[in-house]
C-alpha cells in the first residue's frame, strides 16, 4: 500500500497531476479541491497522502493501477468513507469533491440533499443515499477547523461540567477533536458545552457525542 508520496510537481491537469520522484514521473488522480490547492506550486516539492486502487474490469482483461492523492490524511479518510456509498465510485467521488471536506461533511450532517445534488456527478437520488448512509459517520469531518479558528477558540475557558458519558467515550471524542485541528483547550471547551447541554442523556458512543458537538456548533 502506498500511503504518501513526495516529489516535485511537474504538471497539473483537470483530474490528475504528475510528480517527479526520481527516477520516475508518477501520475496521481486528484479531486478538484486538491487541484486548486496545488496548481500554483509547479516546480515545488509537495507531499500527497495517497490511496492505491486498480481501475478496470477484470472480465474485460484490462486493469490499470492508479494512485489518488490528497493534501491531508483527513481528506483521504473522508474520500474512502464517501466511496462506501452505493453508486459512488472512485471517479464520481473525485468529481464531487469540489469543496473542502468540512463543507461536504456539513451538508451530509445537515441532510442537505438539495445542496449535495448540485455537486458534479451527484444527483438527487445519490444525494439521498449519501445522507442515509453517512449522516452518522462524518461528524468529525464536519468539525474540522482552520488553524485560525482553533487559536480563537483556545482563548475560551472550560466550564468544568460533570461528564454525562462513559470515560472512554469522552477520551476518544477528545482525541478525535484533536485529530481534526482543535487545540487541547478548544476540545475541552466544546466537550464541556455538549455534555452540559445533554442534561440526563448518556452518550454511549463517540459518534453520538460528535454529532451533539456538531449540531451545537451550528446553533
Amino acid at each position: 500500500m502506498i500511503t504518501h508520496i513526495r516529489g516535485t510537481l511537474r504538471t497539473v491537469a483537470e483530474e490528475a497531476l504528475t510528480l517527479a520522484v526520481d527516477p520516475f514521473e508518477i501520475e496521481v488522480l486528484i479531486p478538484e479541491h486538491t487541484r486548486r490547492q496545488v496548481q500554483g506550486r509547479l516546480g515545488e516539492l509537495i507531499t500527497l497522502h495517497t490511496m492505491f486502487y486498480i481501475e478496470g474490469n477484470a472480465m474485460g482483461g484490462r486493469m490499470v493501477p492508479r494512485l489518488i492523492g490528497f493534501i491531508t490524511p483527513l481528506d483521504r479518510e473522508f474520500f474512502d468513507t464517501f466511496c462506501s456509498v452505493d453508486g459512488v465510485g472512485v471517479r464520481k467521488a473525485l468529481r464531487a469533491m469540489v469543496r473542502p471536506v468540512r463543507e461536504l461533511a456539513r451538508a451530509i450532517e445537515d441532510q442537505d440533499v438539495r445542496l449535495l445534488a448540485t455537486f458534479p456527478g451527484i444527483g438527487e437520488a445519490t444525494a439521498e443515499r449519501i445522507v442515509a448512509k453517512l449522516r452518522r459517520k462524518v461528524g468529525k469531518f464536519a468539525l474540522i477547523v482552520s488553524r485560525e479558528g482553533a487559536d480563537e477558540d483556545a482563548a475560551a475557558g472550560s466550564n468544568g461540567t460533570p461528564p454525562t458519558a462513559e470515560p472512554d467515550v469522552i477520551r476518544d471524542t477528545y482525541e478525535t477533536l484533536l485529530s481534526v485541528g482543535h487545540s487541547e483547550s478548544q476540545a475541552r471547551q466544546v466537550l464541556d458545552r455538549a455534555l452540559a447541554a445533554a442534561g440526563k442523556k448518556k452518550f454511549k458512543s463517540v459518534a453520538e457525542l460528535i454529532e451533539a458537538i456538531y449540531h451545537q456548533s451550528r446553533d
